[in-house]
């Protein structure tokens, strides 16, 4: 056993890397859309009210990916972290469903406006299918750093 709570070997699982994605890529579109406002503020680019729409040229499939495959990674780890943790055992099945709630998001909001025909650009599916993938991927982050050991960060 290591001093992480679980046995390391070749069968450890890392799909709680794509989890934290989730967590990590927001903040990483948070600063992008910082820097494109504070860009956007000098007169010698014309983007302005752009920016979140020019954000997702280089995050939308990224955020599409990670949204979709959510689920999945959520449920790969919590199967590993149930098999292989005595301290914590999360039902995959429970925590796959929950951390599916942002493709669902991402499809509700995508048929809602394609229904509607409301004139707004399909990134808007996007960033609220990924938005709202990001609250359960910290808790899933934070439980699973106090009861297993990894990841270890401030806030466990």
């Amino acid at each position: 056993m290591s001093s992480s709570g679980y046995a390391r070997g070749t069968d450890g699982s890392h799909h709680w890397y794509w989890v934290a994605a989730i967590p990590g890529a927001f903040v990483l579109w948070v600063a992008t859309l910082a820097w494109l406002a504070l860009a956007a503020s000098f007169e010698a680019f014309s983007f302005g009210a752009r920016v979140v729409e020019l954000s997702m040229v280089a995050l939308g499939i990224p955020f599409a990916f990670l949204t979709a495959y959510f689920p999945v990674a959520v449920y790969r780890d919590a199967n590993y972290v149930n098999r292989t943790s005595g301290k914590w055992a999360p039902e995959p099945m429970r925590q796959a469903l929950v951390a599916l709630a942002g493709l669902v998001v991402l499809v509700a909001v995508g048929a809602v406006l394609l229904v509607l025909r409301f004139p707004v650009s399909p990134v808007v599916p996007i960033i609220a299918g990924f938005v709202a993938s990001v609250p359960f991927a910290v808790y899933y982050l934070r439980k699973r750093g106090r009861y297993v050991g990894v990841p270890s960060a401030p806030w466990t």
